[in-house]
């Protein structure tokens, strides 16, 4: 299962300026990235991580209502309300320079018989210092596992089966050999996340 580019692109709109919420303008923000994959031949599953950086400068705020507009070299525009959280938030100033990361990593395996389940999530927020400019990192981590209920080895394709009752088929690498020892098998997808945001003075 790839890493879902999505998730990363919803995660900047949502939570860039330490967990900002969109407002006003709209524009998606110019972003570089690249995903590097790592697997062994012949083995199921693998890590895929992804990293998104967007660099833009503050061009308008409003003190009053926490507000912020950032620009894009490309001109793009997007404005954001800054949460209660952001406590520094009076140290922005236009012309400032705002760099934010995002990293994605999805693991993905097969559990071996035994192996103790760790569903659930962990998260951690950290604030920059009261006074100085704004920055936080996020960080999240959630655990998934699903039963194989089906294999199609003319396919190539695997049917999961979450703990909710969903059902998802995914594409099989060529080089994994679908085997019937595979059925009722747990598969274990865990996605970390993390989300630095660092803003500079002009």
């Amino acid at each position: 299962m790839p890493i879902s580019k999505h998730l990363g692109l919803l995660m900047l709109s949502a939570s860039l300026l330490t967990g900002c919420s969109s407002q006003g303008k709209d524009e998606a923000l110019a972003s570089e990235g690249q995903t590097t994959r790592v697997i062994q031949e012949g083995v199921p599953g693998g890590v895929a991580t992804q990293v998104e950086e967007i660099k833009a400068v503050v061009s308008s705020i409003n003190y009053a209502t926490s507000s912020v507009t950032l620009e894009d070299a490309q001109g793009h525009q997007r404005s954001f309300t800054a949460s209660p959280e952001m406590i520094n938030f009076p140290q922005l100033k236009v012309g400032d320079t705002v760099n934010a990361t995002v990293v994605l990593e999805q693991v993905a395996y097969l559990r071996e018989p035994g192996e103790p389940s760790a569903d659930g999530g962990a998260g951690v927020i950290a604030t920059a210092p009261a006074g100085t400019k704004p920055g936080m990192l996020i960080a999240d981590s959630v655990e998934v596992t699903a039963l194989v209920k089906g294999i199609d080895t003319v396919l190539q394709t695997a049917t999961l089966e979450f703990a909710d009752g969903t059902r998802k088929t995914v594409k099989v690498r060529p080089d994994v050999q679908l085997k019937t020892e595979h059925l009722n098998r747990q598969v274990v997808i865990r996605l970390s996340s993390a989300l630095i945001i660092r803003a500079q003075a002009q």
